[in-house]
């Protein structure tokens, strides 16, 4: 018999981005593992990313939207139904000013809606960002009783923007520390997270659990043989068309990601090399911001860059899974707690990665012992131009291990979901 498990998040399709995905891919594989979803969600409204296509998805889930007040429907009202950028000034403000979100506004209303559906079930699972989700989390297993998983998709104590100003840092560790307490179980995506709230809460160790983020394999066309690696194209193949780069994401707000290392290798192959657009070819998929826009535009590569803006994620993974090349720049010092989402997706496409970043980060590690890729330190322009030139050889080292890949098959972790909240509901 399925059991129901109430999952209360702020970001669901027809929502985009990065926010969206790890919760829908809970909510269509659960069933498979004895759950039914049953969802609470905001309305939609104006946001940078949408994906009206991820709605097929989930169109067996039982979803409740809820008419509350935020910050994206405030905005709304003021100016209408436009999508904010990902730099707005606005949005600096509107964080800077609120506890514990933009997004507390939609408590209320979500509050009376989960509480009214919990009678049904016999889980709750809350998902953050936005950290309001915590707090409505807490309220309802008080009301409820019902056994509680929270899941941290970003820390909250310590993360660069969510715990500042100063002001706001002894709120979150008061909070972060009762909510957690409350739980009965946390789940954290990254293990430099999942070590920092075992340090943090000793006490409350074999609660909190690592359960990373990952790649659907449904994403991507069938084209890999019995060992699970990719069928690559021949270099005769590869002539007939310039080598793709490709990005998917957000891009350019500088203390995450910038494109200058790439650029710059971009130049020196152009000027030393004689590479052409017509050779070499960077896609872009996602939002820039406006100081990543005017970087390319000064770079002198321009002409080598395309910028497709926002897919939908069925379309981004499979372009993902075309191109030559997977770019996964980040700036490690935003935060050691913290892995890009993508890097992920990129594991799993079947397409070589180049991470620019850390060689001491998680996310270098994780390319490392999947065997997907090369690591390159942020800055190193010397380094990123001899990967760039593996690649116009057809010699960029490529030796995917598949057993440590489809750890992050999203099925895999559903399952891990799936066995926690057995263990706390005692049905396992």
């Amino acid at each position: 018999m399925n059991k129901s498990i109430l999952i209360i998040t702020y970001y669901f399709p027809p929502l985009g981005g990065v926010g969206v995905q790890r919760v829908s891919k809970f909510c269509r594989y659960l069933p498979r593992f004895g759950w039914r979803p049953v969802v609470v969600a905001p309305q939609p409204s104006a946001f940078y990313a949408a994906d009206e296509a991820m709605l097929a998805e989930v169109k067996h889930v039982s979803l409740y939207r809820v008419a509350g007040l935020d910050s994206f429907k405030m905005r709304e009202k003021l100016v209408g139904p436009f999508k904010p950028r990902i730099d707005s000034p606005l949005r600096w403000i509107a964080r800077r000013f609120s506890w514990p979100d933009t997004q507390t506004a939609y408590v209320p209303a979500a509050f009376r809606l989960a509480y009214r559906l919990s009678g049904k079930a016999q889980s709750i699972f809350v998902t953050a960002p936005p950290y309001s989700n915590l707090l409505l989390g807490r309220l309802i297993k008080r009301r409820s009783n019902l056994p509680l998983v929270v899941e941290m998709r970003d820390p909250w104590v310590g993360h660069p923007e969510h715990d500042k100003p100063g002001w706001k840092r002894a709120l979150n560790r008061r909070a972060e520390r009762n909510i957690l307490e409350y739980a009965d179980a946390v789940v954290a995506v990254t293990r430099a997270h999942t070590e920092d709230l075992r340090k943090r809460y000793p006490w409350l160790a074999p609660r909190i659990h690592y359960v990373p983020n990952g790649f659907d394999p449904a994403d991507f066309r069938n084209t890999r043989n019995t060992r699970n690696t990719p069928v690559r194209e021949t270099p005769s193949t590869r002539e007939r068309r310039p080598l793709t780069v490709c990005y998917t994401g957000i891009l350019g707000l500088d203390t995450i990601n910038r494109g200058t290392t790439l650029y710059a290798a971009i130049r020196r192959l152009r000027d030393e090399d004689g590479v052409t657009p017509a050779r070499l070819r960077v896609e872009i998929m996602g939002e820039l911001s406006a100081v990543e826009e005017e970087r390319i535009r000064r770079s002198g590569v321009s002409t080598f860059i395309e910028r497709l803006g926002h897919l939908s994620h069925r379309k981004a993974m499979q372009r993902l899974q075309k191109a030559d090349l997977a770019w996964l720049p980040y700036h490690a010092e935003y935060s050691r707690l913290i892995v890009p989402a993508k890097t992920y997706e990129y594991i799993g496409s079947g397409t070589p990665v180049l991470a620019v970043v850390n060689p001491h980060h998680e996310t270098a590690e994780l390319v490392h012992k999947t065997g997907t890729g090369l690591v390159v330190p942020e800055g190193d322009v010397d380094g990123v131009t001899q990967a760039m030139r593996m690649l116009l050889k057809g010699a960029f080292p490529y030796a995917p291990k598949p057993g440590a890949i489809e750890r992050f098959d999203r099925r895999y972790q559903t399952r891990q979901l799936a066995e926690i909240l057995d263990d706390i509901t005692r049905y396992g």
